[in-house]
């Protein structure tokens, strides 16, 4: 019987590089040792753009890299989907450019699907970026939509392609992590399109209905 306490696989969330498959894992132990370097030497601002198919941890690579340059500080973190991106939002950031972090650290913000902000706020982003501080970290996620970013926006980032991982990582991760017997692991991560989320998902809906049968 499964508690409230109990890590299934639809409320499983990577915490460290070694959590991720294939090249995510690969991409977010770089990333995260640079923050750590970046936090240690008080370096200049990260700037990184992560894009790849949905579904495949470029969100959590995001987080571990923030939470790396800001010493472990989750409040330190703010996170936004690309929708809530208004001008006014970057307005208020570039307000609170001038003051130092309130822990004492690093500060981090994270905009999921970043492309869907509109062509009037990501103008306003080249002003934010261009003038963000050392210790500050701007981390946005792309669905493969990189042509709905702007040319100049792009140029600000470090760009870092996520590829999906392929088949016989995801069936092998499923055996490791999840136990779950080979021939469904495999059926599952041929199904699944390279898309971890929905890898999980539908072990999570097997595993529910072998413990209604």
């Amino acid at each position: 019987m499964k508690t409230k306490h109990t890590v299934t696989p639809a409320s499983f969330r990577p915490r460290k590089p070694q959590d991720l498959i294939g090249h995510a894992g690969r991409v977010a132990a770089a990333l995260v040792a640079k923050a750590e370097r970046v936090k240690l030497s008080g370096g200049g601002p990260m700037k990184l753009l992560l894009y790849g198919p949905p579904g495949v941890g470029k969100t959590s690579v995001a987080e571990m890299t923030a939470l790396a340059l800001c010493g472990g500080q989750a409040l330190a973190i703010e996170d936004f989907n690309g929708r809530e991106i208004t001008l006014e939002t970057v307005r208020r950031w570039m307000d609170g450019l001038a003051y130092g972090s309130l822990f004492g650290g690093g500060e981090a913000r994270i905009v999921n699907e970043l492309d869907r902000a509109s062509k009037e706020s990501q103008d306003l982003l080249l002003t934010y970026l261009d003038k963000l501080r050392p210790g500050r970290a701007f981390l946005g996620t792309s669905n493969l939509q990189l042509d709905l970013l702007t040319e100049r926006l792009q140029t600000r980032f470090q760009v870092w392609k996520i590829a999906a991982p392929d088949t016989g990582e995801i069936a092998a991760w499923l055996v490791r992590r999840w136990k779950a017997p080979k021939a469904l692991a495999h059926e599952i991560a041929l199904g699944c399109g390279g898309c971890v989320r929905a890898a999980l998902a539908d072990l999570e809906s097997a595993m529910d209905m072998e413990a209604v049968a």
